[in-house]
């Protein structure tokens, strides 16, 4: 297997980072400081010319939090970016003729900015909900993401309807607040949640009718089309996160670590490796999807903590109650009896369809 991964390749414009740089250079910290242990000179990263990749990305995001104690940075900048930031997505998303369809692109789309989250759409009666899940490399920044796309969407679908004064829709976050709610609340201009079961970005559905008032199709096909080729060109190089990521919903199984490497025609010491190199391990990724599998089941079908334990391939269901209980902090019971008491349209069993918005 080649060590040249998308996530090691460049293709990320540093365009991309050009507000994040604005804004932290008012705090007096310059793109030398950013460009630490990157590989990269600060004079590249203040270029708008120029492409990083996304571990690159991930460090100079490191950087930046660490320099500005910033825990909310990632809503700053997704506040601040332009939709011209993304590039073709950006152009695809303005010519896009709904609201709904320029989510639908920019969730189709979403791998050519960034590869450390996995963006879906989720239809939930009169909700259209966006979520974002960990992949299971650079946890480390992963709250940054999340804030930035959630950030980013409210103010594309701001600019999009040209609703500068009011949104209706509401962020959720997996994470305790930092700050107080009202914090957040400024930045974004809508209600937050902490502590969910998943980060969400929820839109009331009928505001996907919203008509865009820059739509052209032909420029919005001429901006898919590069779309498109970027897409390919990263799934022909796409790192090995992603493609255990993708195995493993197609197995609908979590194999041992040599299953996985047969599979890849590769060997467990190359993977084991390579992992290394994407700052995490096969058991973490394992873990991460586990995770996010138990959390469908307890919250969106009455299938027993026990079946739950056999279907995530633990024999014991106390290993399943002990795993569960180091991701979330308490038990599957426990856990289901509270989302159920908060949120109880959520975990009826024919609730939710992965449907993106036509």
């Amino acid at each position: 297997m080649s060590h040249s991964s998308a996530a090691s390749r460049a293709f990320i414009g540093t365009e991309y980072l050009s507000q994040l740089i604005e804004l932290l250079a008012q705090q007096g910290i310059n793109t030398s400081q950013l460009a630490q242990g990157t590989g990269l000179s600060g004079k590249t990263l203040a270029s708008a010319q120029e492409f990083i990749s996304p571990l690159q990305y991930h460090k100079v995001v490191e950087n930046a939090l660490a320099l500005s104690g910033d825990p909310l940075l990632g809503l700053e900048h997704g506040k601040r970016m332009n939709i011209s930031s993304h590039g073709f997505l950006g152009f695809a998303i303005m010519a896009s003729d709904t609201l709904g369809q320029a989510l639908s692109l920019a969730i189709r789309y979403a791998r050519t900015r960034t590869l450390l989250a996995d963006i879906r759409f989720i239809n939930d009666h009169d909700t259209a909900i966006i979520q974002i899940n960990r992949l299971a490399a650079m946890p480390s920044t992963f709250s940054f993401v999340v804030q930035n796309i959630i950030s980013t969407l409210v103010t594309i679908s701001r600019f999009l309807t040209q609703n500068s004064e009011e949104l209706t829709a509401v962020a959720k976050f997996t994470d305790i607040a930092v700050r107080p709610a009202s914090c957040y609340e400024g930045i974004l201009g809508i209600p937050v949640m902490f502590n969910q079961p998943h980060n969400q970005l929820c839109i009331p559905a009928w505001l996907l009718d919203t008509p865009v008032s820059t739509a052209n199709n032909t420029a919005r096909r001429m901006a898919e089309a590069e779309c498109e080729k970027q897409l390919a060109e990263l799934d022909r190089g796409q790192d090995l996160v992603t493609q255990i990521r993708r195995l493993l919903d197609r197995m609908d199984a979590y194999p041992t670590l040599t299953v996985m490497a047969k599979t890849l025609n590769s060997s467990p010491r190359t993977i084991n490796r390579q992992l290394a190199q994407l700052n995490t391990t096969y058991q973490n990724i394992i873990d991460e999807a586990r995770r996010e599998q138990a959390l469908h089941l307890l919250l969106e079908t009455n299938t027993s903590v026990e079946d739950i334990a056999h279907q995530l391939g633990y024999n014991d269901p106390s290993n399943f109650g002990r795993a569960f209980r180091r991701w979330l902090g308490e038990s599957p019971r426990a856990f289901r009896k509270r989302a159920r008491e908060q949120y109880p349209a959520q975990v009826t069993e024919e609730s939710m369809t992965e449907n993106p918005p036509s």
